[in-house]
């Protein structure tokens, strides 16, 4: 499946950003059971619903693992809590404690989950074309700095595979020095066909001149109001305040669930993207 091909990736980029920020800030710094069930659900159904099953398995290969030690090092070092489940020798094990790890490993899981996402739809040109206005220099050095450490990384493992090092130590240092003269080199080079490139597409030129192929529609604007209240309620909405410690006291689901409406309507916004997108081709084609 094409992503570019669809709505939610037409919005405009400016759009696609501020939801990474609010799903990035409330992710990190609410701790909800609520918020993380539906942060996690969405996070999978957005990847299924644009064609990514395997960027979503490779995501869980690397989440699951870690979750699972986050899960493990709070269960060994974290003692607070007065619902006291077992012991592991003369160390307690809360409630309170295991409820904190399981909601930590799932806001870790959701937060992974979005920036991936989000990912394959903030590409290096977007990114330009968005901050090329107020600083082309800001936007280029930005938006390549989103891919220089990946590609380092693997060019420096393909280096390292292509130059071992022996049990000598005279080897051992011409062996290193040969492995950053090879990286330095390659990221010279990279340098050079990337200035070119970017000059090729326009980079120097002035950003009036360029084309602007997303537009701030009236969508956008109501997308941007719509998630910036909906972050508003998060925070400040006292039905949302869980406390867990010292004795986890679960918030009146039942008696507030009209306040989880929004938030699950923010969290779905690419599902529901592309199930309009679904049902208006449907619709179309009856007519014809």
């Amino acid at each position: 499946m094409h992503i570019n091909r669809t709505l939610f990736y037409k919005l405009h980029t400016g759009t696609l950003l501020w939801l990474l920020i609010c799903v990035s800030v409330v992710t990190v710094t609410r701790v909800q059971p609520v918020l993380a069930v539906l942060c996690v659900l969405s996070g999978v159904l957005s990847f299924l619903c644009y064609g990514q099953r395997n960027e979503l398995r490779a995501l869980l290969h690397f989440c699951l693992p870690v979750g699972g030690a986050l899960v493990l090092f709070n269960l060994l070092f974290n003692r607070n809590g007065l619902t006291v489940l077992f012991y592991i020798g003369d160390a307690a094990v809360t409630l309170e404690s295991v409820l904190y790890a399981l909601f930590s490993a799932l806001h870790f899981t959701g937060a992974a989950m979005w920036f991936s996402f989000f990912c394959a739809f903030l590409d290096a040109d977007r990114i330009y074309r968005l901050f090329s206005g107020i600083s082309r220099g800001l936007a280029v050095i930005f938006s390549l700095s989103m891919a220089l450490v990946p590609k380092t990384l693997q060019k420096y493992e393909q280096t390292r595979k292509a130059l071992p090092v022996s049990a000598d130590k005279h080897s051992q240092l011409t062996a290193r020095f040969l492995r950053l003269s090879a990286l330095f080199s390659w990221v010279l080079e990279d340098s050079f066909e990337t200035a070119v490139s970017m000059k090729a597409r326009g980079a120097m030129l002035d950003p009036k001149r360029t084309r602007q192929k997303y537009r701030f529609s009236v969508w956008n604007a109501v997308i941007l109001l719509f998630s910036a209240a909906t972050v508003c309620v998060m925070f400040l909405a006292p039905p949302l305040r869980v406390e867990i410690y010292p004795r986890f006291r679960p918030p009146a689901y039942f008696e507030s669930i009209w306040i989880y409406v929004p938030i699950a309507v923010f969290y779905f916004i690419p599902c529901l993207a592309k199930l309009w997108e679904v049902c208006k081709w449907k619709f179309s084609v009856q007519r014809i």
